[in-house]
C-alpha cells in the first residue's frame, strides 16, 4: 500500500462527501471534509493536503473558483473534480488551471483508490 496521504473532500452535498471520506479513511488517508467553496478555501490555508476531490456544481463558490483561488496560495495542489452535471466550460477552466482530471457521478472508487495510490 502507498503511503497515507492527507485528503479534503469538498462537496455540499453531506451524504456524499462523508461517504467518500469514510471510504478514504478506510484504506488509512487522513480526511477533511468541506462542505462548502470557503470552508475548503479556508482548510488549505490552515494545512497542505497531498490530495483534494472536489464537487464542481455547488452554492456559492463553486468548487473550480475555490481551486483556483486556493492555487493562487497553494499553486501545488492536487485536485481532482467530481460532477454529476454536464460542467464541460468549469471543467476545462479547471484543467487550464492545473486540475488533474476530474470524475463523473456516481463516483468510480476504484478509479479514486488508484488516484490515491498512485499520488506521490
Amino acid at each position: 500500500m502507498a503511503r497515507a496521504l492527507s485528503i479534503l473532500v469538498l462537496d455540499d452535498n453531506a451524504d456524499n462527501a462523508d461517504s467518500l471520506a469514510e471510504l478514504l479513511a478506510l484504506e488509512d488517508h487522513k480526511v477533511k471534509v468541506a462542505y462548502s467553496g470557503q470552508e475548503a478555501i479556508d482548510a488549505y490555508r490552515s494545512a497542505p493536503f497531498d490530495l483534494g476531490f472536489f464537487d464542481v456544481m455547488m452554492p456559492g463558490k463553486n468548487g473550480v473558483e475555490s481551486f483556483l483561488e486556493i492555487r493562487q496560495q497553494r499553486p501545488d495542489a492536487k485536485v481532482y473534480f467530481m460532477t454529476g452535471y454536464s460542467a464541460d466550460e468549469l471543467l476545462k477552466k479547471a484543467m487550464a488551471g492545473g486540475a488533474m482530471g476530474f470524475f463523473g457521478k456516481p463516483i468510480d472508487l476504484p478509479r479514486v483508490l488508484d488516484v490515491c495510490e498512485h499520488t506521490a
